[in-house]
């Protein structure tokens, strides 16, 4: 699978993570640090699969 979606995604919650603390809002904090974890699982699933072939 193509991790490039995934990784642009990360990069994007990333900068709205930013603009979230400078709004102060720990509910809008606490989601996009869900979807971030998400994200990241979903990062190392493909990684993981990507890897199985290998030995």
């Amino acid at each position: 699978m193509n991790d490039a979606p995934l990784d642009a995604l990360a990069a994007q919650c990333l900068s709205v993570r930013d603009l979230i603390d400078s709004v102060g809002d720990p509910l809008m904090r606490a989601a996009i640090d869900l979807l971030l974890m998400e994200v990241g699982r979903a990062l190392a699933e493909t990684a993981s699969s990507d890897g199985q072939g290998e030995a």
